[in-house]
């Protein structure tokens, strides 16, 4: 019984490890583009937009000799350095649009990093 527990215990770690990579919050490098994804440690997602449309799933890791692929559902994307890129729209053979609030036929969304906060000393000085 200890052993099935520790190893329920180690693969668990190990997702949530692995996740670590892409969990997190991810917010647009266009100004046009009002989109926003969380990430968390379980691979559970939610793409919210301006409009407070909000789309949950969990998202699927997929690597493929040294690129890593993200499903969100039905949307396909590429994973690098901290940044998500999804194909929002198609063309005229294939049409298709993703997110009718961005105007963008590429989105580009960027993991926000953890801010520091900066203690002041009673005289103002950092």
């Amino acid at each position: 019984m200890m052993t099935k527990f520790l190893i329920f215990f180690l693969f668990l770690a190990f997702i949530c490890v692995f996740s670590q990579k892409i969990s997190g919050e991810y917010y647009p490098i266009e100004s046009k583009c009002q989109l926003y994804l969380k990430i968390d440690c379980k691979n559970n997602f939610v793409f919210s937009t301006i409009g407070n449309k909000k789309i949950k799933g969990i998202v699927k890791v997929l690597k493929e000799d040294n690129v890593t692929y993200l499903e969100f559902d039905n949307l396909s994307s590429m994973f690098a350095n901290d940044t998500i890129y999804i194909q929002n729209s198609g063309n005229s053979i294939n049409p298709y649009l993703h997110f009718k609030e961005c105007d963008e036929k590429f989105i580009h969304l960027i993991k926000r990093k953890k801010e520091r906060k900066i203690l002041h000393n009673s005289s103002g000085k950092k």
